[in-house]
């Protein structure tokens, strides 16, 4: 199949690599149907793409990255595959991540959710860059 959109263009993908979340996205409900995308240009990141608007799509990283320690085994049990949802600024310095509410992902039927984590020490902003590393200005 193929589809395109306004990041990447044309993708050409199989119907096995489709994500499907059946209750949505917070705030995106409507849109069950995505691809995740690997992009060399923006690694770390890899990018969920909405196949249902062409021009909706959310950078994705692995919290493992910036929080060792971070885990929703808990919540997920095996076979499963956790992402979190960075909101990217220009300036670095201001680029969060979604630490409270992961996207889960079954890797056997290729379905996901967006769970609410109850750790009110996980925040909805956590800084991609810590502030003094960032710089001065940044």
């Amino acid at each position: 199949m193929k589809f395109t959109n306004r990041q990447f263009g044309e993708l050409e993908f199989d119907d096995d690599h489709v994500v499907m979340f059946p209750g949505g996205l917070i705030g995106f409900e409507r849109h069950r149907k995505f691809l995740i995308v690997d992009d060399v240009d923006s690694e770390p990141f890899r990018w969920l793409v909405s196949l249902e608007d062409g021009d909706l799509s959310f950078p994705l990283l692995d919290p493992g990255i910036l929080l060792p320690g971070y885990g929703v085994d808990a919540v997920t049990g095996g076979g499963k595959t956790v992402f979190v949802v960075a909101s990217l600024r220009p300036d670095v310095g201001g680029s969060t991540v979604n630490l409270r509410s992961p996207l889960v992902i079954d890797n056997a039927t290729r379905t996901a959710r967006q769970v609410i984590l109850d750790d009110e020490g996980l925040p909805l902003q956590f800084p991609l860059v810590p502030p003094a590393a960032a710089g001065p200005g940044r």
